[in-house]
């Protein structure tokens, strides 16, 4: 019986080994897949940040290439408000000069218009704010989408800029 008593404790005492074993041997690969898993989630992460990165820093998108886009705009209506604004005060000097000489021609025009070789020149044609208005509204419908608030701009510019259907004269000329 004690043979028998040493055998049982020794298969005992090398179930539990093995189990004891076994039970680590489960933990150290619970712990290497954990970190594998771990490892490819940073990796994951890693390379979504990476391609946004990318992505926010391209000259299209960056805020600095924008900002360049948005002086240009903003130089680029200065301008048509200015070329308008010059015509309108050239319109206006000239009609004045005529009326004072008396040319037949301007006599019932006002200081607003003047008519030169059956040429009628208005200051209505190009009102800087009618297109400095149009030229938002058009661009903005250019680009409207249901989600964007475009096509909201466009149609609150539209009592300066007229309907988008119609081409001002400034659009009617030659370019």
């Amino acid at each position: 019986m004690t043979d028998d008593l040493l055998t049982r404790a020794r298969q005992a005492i090398e179930a539990e080994e093995t189990a004891r074993l076994q039970a680590k041997a489960g933990e150290l690969a619970s712990a290497d897949e954990r970190a594998r898993l771990q490892a490819e989630a940073e990796a994951k992460h890693q390379h979504a940040r990476d391609t946004a990165t990318k992505a926010l820093n391209a000259p299209a998108v960056a805020l600095g290439g924008v900002a360049k886009k948005f002086d240009a705009a903003v130089a680029a209506l200065v301008a048509l408000a200015q070329a308008a604004d010059l015509r309108n005060r050239t319109i206006q000097q000239q009609a004045a000069l005529l009326t004072a000489a008396d040319v037949p021609e301007q006599r019932g025009r006002g200081g607003n218009a003047v008519e030169v070789d059956g040429q009628v020149h208005s200051v209505r044609d190009a009102k800087a704010v009618e297109l400095l208005a149009r030229a938002v509204a058009l661009a903005a419908n250019e680009v409207a989408t249901p989600t964007n608030g475009l096509k909201s701009l466009a149609s609150d510019l539209l009592p300066y800029s007229g309907p988008l259907a119609r081409l001002t004269p400034v659009e009617h000329a030659e370019r």
